[in-house]
């Protein structure tokens, strides 16, 4: 039983360095712009969002959703497109941010790495990479 033990401790101690709560840092954000994109094969809806962090403390967004439906009317395309920003802050490798001039917020986030080794953020749930 002790071989099993320590034979499982070297691969959790790998697993753990992959996956790191929080683990935020002003390099990390400030390197790049930050994409998600989200797609209903149901439904045909698209959303994509992008994060642009500045070395000032503030961000911007930008979104877009597109969607088709089609019915005896015919086929309609449908676009909707946001924009907006607010202010940042790192804290002990925690995210804090507001939309606007509000109020700093908590955001959970979890820093991963894909299988090349970029970075993925998953804040709230949701992943973000490197915008390409």
């Amino acid at each position: 039983m002790k071989k099993i033990i320590v034979l499982a401790v070297p691969l959790m101690l790998a697993f753990f360095s992959c996956v790191q709560a929080g683990g935020m840092s002003n390099e990390l954000v400030t390197s790049s712009a930050w994409c998600t994109f989200t797609y209903n094969k149901t439904t045909g809806y698209s959303h994509s969002k992008r994060y642009q962090f500045s070395a000032n403390g503030t961000y911007g967004t930008g979104s877009r959703g597109e969607g088709y439906s089609s019915g005896s009317g015919g086929t309609m395309a449908s676009q909707r497109n946001s924009a907006g920003g607010g202010r940042w802050r790192i804290e002990k490798g925690e995210l804090f941010m507001s939309e606007g001039g509000g109020k700093l917020e908590h955001v959970g986030t979890v820093l991963r790495r894909n299988n090349n080794g970029h970075p993925i953020i998953v804040a709230d749930g949701v992943e973000y990479s490197q915008c390409r």
